[in-house]
């Protein structure tokens, strides 16, 4: 599906509760927290970061490595609600051998009867195990033998308790999916990255990007997108609105993770705008929909996983618009002898020369 159309349905929603991107540098210590939480986690073991990077539409410096021993990033501080809704989301380089009893990430570190949240991406036999709640309808998998070797988006979601949805998301195609759904039956605390604690040999192997956890299960256009390398947007940083005859000429500058920009426009400054154009990523619109004399206020949207909040305002009032350029006149020639010939005659003239020429002859 083209991403202009994808961007069409993204609609404006929190973002997410964690998002680690591993763009810590080349000797990390914290795992900063981009989410807006504050949620930072602690490099330990000798976890580290790598220049190979998934394939992003916005600025990515680094990934997150893993080498299975015993490293791993730990966010003691993180906390979960009892069994709600959630998407985990992130970008997955395992090699072939790589492969092993590994666990990619826990919230909680706890285990069944009905609380255990972690993925193995993949276990020893190629499989992908996502489990959310008890064993066993809070459990989906999938089988992921051709996804290794490559950077794979994975997106693993859950309707929680009491839920009719939980599924697993591949390079943005659902792969697995099951009506029912579960989750923790308590709060829980804590995030680790790389590892499940609670069983001391499950430590994963490979490389992680772009690291997400939402409070929400996200729809498969906003996973499509996420799938495609494009984020949560933030509005274009300044929007300059110029006056021309009959038309506003909008210039804004560009946000990183947008897949589309969403123009608005209100009589009024402050609003209440309404959308007069989605455009494609670029960074200029003409508005012809304009009454000369009158002002106009725009706002732009970004527009990638969801639209984000609107740009600062910008104002123009259009003049009138261009005369139209006159209709070109015919002029009649007269012919010596035959009398006034018009346009028809002229271009009809090799043609008709013959006949013009008997005619001349009986005068």
């Amino acid at each position: 599906m083209p991403y202009l159309l994808l961007a069409l349905l993204a609609t404006s929603q929190a973002g997410p509760v964690l998002y680690w991107k591993g763009d810590d540098g080349p000797s990390p210590t914290t795992a900063i927290d981009s989410s807006g939480h504050g949620i930072n986690g602690t490099y330990f073991n000798g976890a580290t970061t790598s220049v190979q990077v998934a394939p992003l539409q916005f600025p990515n410096t680094g990934s997150f490595v893993f080498d299975g021993s015993n490293d791993h990033i730990d966010a003691p501080s993180f906390s979960w609600p009892t069994g709600g809704p959630i998407t985990v989301a992130f970008w997955s380089l395992v090699a072939t051998a790589e492969v092993t009893t590994s666990s990619l990430f826990t919230i909680g570190n706890l285990d069944w009867p009905n609380d255990r949240v972690q993925a193995h991406v993949p276990w020893v036999d190629e499989i992908l195990f996502w489990d959310y709640g008890n064993s066993g309808t809070g459990r989906i998998i999938t089988w992921y033998q051709t996804y290794l070797d490559k950077w794979t988006h994975v997106a693993l979601v859950s309707e929680g308790n009491g839920g009719s949805l939980k599924a697993i998301y591949l390079d943005g195609v659902q792969v697995a999916v099951e009506a029912v759904s579960d989750g923790p039956d308590t709060p829980l605390t804590g995030f680790v990255l790389g590892t499940w604690p609670h069983s001391v040999s499950n430590f994963h192997r490979g490389k992680v990007d772009d690291f997400r956890i939402y409070d929400r299960v996200l729809t498969p256009t906003q996973i499509q997108l996420l799938a495609a390398g494009f984020t949560e947007p933030g509005a274009p940083p300044a929007l300059n609105a110029s006056a021309g005859a009959g038309a506003v000429q909008l210039t804004w500058t560009a946000a990183a993770g947008a897949s589309a920009y969403a123009v608005k426009r209100a009589l009024v400054t402050g609003g209440p705008y309404s959308t007069v154009a989605t455009v494609p990523p670029g960074t200029t619109y003409t508005d012809t929909a304009v009454s000369p004399g009158t002002a106009y206020y725009y706002v732009v949207t970004t527009i990638g996983v969801n639209e984000s909040g609107v740009s600062v305002e910008a104002s123009a009032v259009p003049g009138p618009a261009a005369p139209a350029a006159p209709a070109p006149t015919v002029q009649n020639i007269t012919v010596k002898g035959c009398g006034a010939i018009g346009l028809e005659a002229l271009l009809l003239l090799g043609i008709l020369r013959a006949a013009v020429r008997r005619n001349c002859r009986r005068v």
